[in-house]
């Protein structure tokens, strides 16, 4: 692929905004909601159709739950790498409609913005590549590289299929990089790049010390209380500090890169502005490296809700005879769930034996090496599709199910969002800024042919 090229792309892919957009518009009407089975079937006949009209050889691959949509393009050239790009064409439930400024399932086009849902999560980002490929097919008659496409129909609930999928279908996913548009980008006009992601280890707790609540006063005193067991207990799993105190929980993590270090500490940090954006008064950390030491290469224990007892107008003098604990535990790079879990529960075995575990569930987290030659070259890509130095993210605090990817297909993952801050994905209002979509084609693209120069 010459220069040339490159500019023949440009021009074509400047020529068919009106094409693009339609494309996405189509899509976008498709209810595809997880709970709607003749959605998620319209849209996989609407992309399959799409795909093939590119040349591509298209599958659906069933699954335990809900099938996934393949595609594969061979480039015409000889020894060059394989990406595969994935996205999810399941959306969230649209409700509350009538919050909805336009029809939800009727894309509208207000400014520079399409208002719909999945517009931007994630139908806009993953139509970002099809289009992307579509003009290279267009303009050259074949494509920089090898290219592979997996469409997720149940990443909305956690893509409960995705690792069975790379299990069963490990050679036909074979690739050399594993490229996602998800997410928002850093500003609508500054691309954002992450290297990995935290994983999610997610639990219940629950104590119960006798079948119903009792009088505080009859019985105060000579029966325990559940609420004060379950308190004793959470105390002791964690410090003042906030350090996990549960034996062997720091134990595995991997130590963070120099290319992770050096990118960590190019990164902005405003504590006044993270004030205003989390909404609290100070930041547990002042100090910039700690601030993302802790939200990238740390983990973290989390109460996400706590019931006992009483909890309305006035009094009522109980003792309380149930407690539940709702727990998240952040996982970093070299932990797995299934470790800590047992972890956590054999410490409550010995703290608190009445302690009942439930509705276990985890995902990986998930790390990819930034100065890994094939990674530089997508940075190259994206600096060079938006003109501007993208920002790097070594470690994203929140979860993705990309260990998938990373340990069980063992192939380096990026994700670069192409969707704006403002997104309002899973809200009302969701949208897709029109500069986002089409720059996004356009470094989609770019990444094909910096590719190219990897071989």
């Amino acid at each position: 692929m010459t220069a040339n090229d490159a500019e023949k792309i440009y021009e074509y892919l400047e020529s068919q905004k009106e094409a693009q957009l339609k494309e996405l518009i189509r899509l976008s009407s498709i209810p595809s909601v997880g709970t709607n089975p003749e959605g998620l079937e319209d849209c996989r006949m609407l992309l399959t159709d799409l795909l093939r009209s590119m040349g591509m050889r298209t599958e659906i691959l069933e699954t335990p739950t809900v099938p996934a949509i393949f595609a594969e393009l061979k480039t015409k050239q000889e020894n060059m790498p394989t990406v595969l790009f994935y996205g999810h064409y399941d959306v969230m439930p649209a409700e509350p409609v009538e919050s909805w400024n336009t029809p939800p399932f009727n894309p509208t086009i207000v400014g520079d913005r399409l208002f719909g849902r999945g517009t931007a999560d994630n139908k806009g980002q993953f139509m970002a590549h099809l289009m992307a490929i579509r003009a290279c097919v267009e303009v050259l008659g074949d494509v920089p590289v090898n290219i592979k496409i997996i469409l997720d129909g149940e990443e909305e609930s956690g893509s409960p299929s995705l690792e069975w999928l790379a299990e069963t279908y490990g050679d036909l996913l074979r690739a050399d990089l594993v490229y996602v548009s998800d997410s928002s980008m850093y500003s609508d006009t500054v691309p954002l790049i992450c290297y990995g992601n935290r994983g999610d280890l997610s639990f219940d707790i629950d104590i119960t010390t006798a079948e119903t609540d009792n009088h505080s006063g009859n019985k105060g005193g000579v029966i325990e209380n559940a609420a004060w067991k379950m308190v004793k207990l959470l105390s002791s799993m964690v410090d003042e500090e906030g350090h996990v105190t549960i034996d062997g929980f720091y134990d595995t993590i991997l130590p963070v890169s120099s290319a992770q270090e050096e990118m960590m500490e190019k990164l902005d940090f405003d504590p006044e502005t993270l004030c205003r954006l989390y909404g609290v008064k100070r930041l547990k950390f002042e100090d910039k490296k700690e601030h993302y030491r802790h939200l990238m290469f740390l983990p973290t224990f989390t109460i996400n809700g706590l019931v006992s007892g009483y909890g309305g107008e006035g009094s009522k003098t109980i003792i309380p005879c149930h407690a539940k604990a709702k727990i998240d535990i952040r996982l970093v790079q070299g932990q797995k769930g299934l470790d800590i879990y047992e972890k956590v529960c054999r410490h409550a075995a010995k703290a608190e034996p009445d302690a009942v575990f439930s509705e276990y569930s985890s995902m990986e987290p998930s790390v990819t090496e930034p100065s890994l030659p094939i990674i530089a070259k997508v940075r190259e890509a994206i600096r060079k599709a938006y003109q501007v130095e993208p920002v790097n993210m070594p470690v994203l605090g929140a979860s993705l199910p990309n260990y998938v990817f990373t340990d069980v297909l063992k192939v380096p993952t990026v994700s670069v969002p192409y969707g704006n801050p403002d997104e309002n994905n899973h809200a009302p209002n969701e949208n897709m800024k029109l500069s986002c979509y089409f720059s996004g084609i356009r470094a989609t693209a770019q990444v094909l042919l910096e590719l190219a120069e990897a071989k």
